[in-house]
């Protein structure tokens, strides 16, 4: 194995597992919402570490065509959150459960269509032989943080979703939109890096 000095991308991975094994995430819990979780992948590449997306397909029940994390809703089955969220990600991309290092859990986010989101991190080899449900997934979107921490890749703006009106942060990364409850995720996981001096403040 390479040593951190030869390596900044594994130093990097293990400044980001010091700094959310800790981390005390905001969890909510609201009548008449849905429980649903998320794997938040990072992995490293040219020295770079990444989130991986997904683009969901137009055969989904919900949110066709967006970008979004691996994930679902909560099943009887499920013991846990976690545990959903591994469940759904090897069903979603295929990479089994022992692939992935969990690192930390962010803050729960609302949906406006009425889930309670869970994101895990979790670090992720990489390449990876994964394995798409072409049902659920159209393709995969990997992004440097340092791409979405730059302003020129985000936009505010304002939602209204019949009851209410929403200011909103969103990124745009190539052709694709990242926005709604994804880019809540993505917004905390940087606040948080920028704060423990894991990227440059926007």
């Amino acid at each position: 194995m390479k040593s951190a000095e030869k390596n900044p991308g594994e130093a990097t991975e293990k400044q980001l597992a010091a700094t959310f094994t800790h981390y005390r995430c905001r969890r909510l819990s609201q009548a008449d919402t849905v429980k649903a979780a998320v794997l938040c992948p990072l992995f490293t590449r040219k020295d770079q570490v990444h989130l991986l997306f997904i683009k969901r397909s137009q055969s989904v029940k919900k949110h066709k065509g967006e970008i979004s994390f691996p994930g679902g809703v909560q099943e009887k089955s499920d013991s846990s959150l976690l545990a959903t969220c591994l469940r759904e990600t090897e069903e979603e991309v295929g990479i089994g459960a022992g692939d992935i290092r969990i690192i930390g859990r962010l803050d729960d986010v609302y949906t406006t269509t009425g889930y309670v989101v869970s994101p895990f991190l979790g670090l992720i080899p990489y390449p990876y032989p994964f394995r798409l449900c072409s049902r659920e997934v159209d393709f995969l979107l990997p992004v440097p943080l340092a791409t979405l921490a730059d302003e020129v890749n985000q936009y505010e703006f304002f939602y209204f979703n019949g009851r209410k009106l929403y200011d909103l942060v969103a990124y745009r990364i190539g052709g694709e939109i990242i926005w709604g409850a994804t880019a809540k995720i993505v917004a905390r996981l940087l606040q948080l890096l920028q704060n423990n001096n894991l990227l440059p403040p926007s």
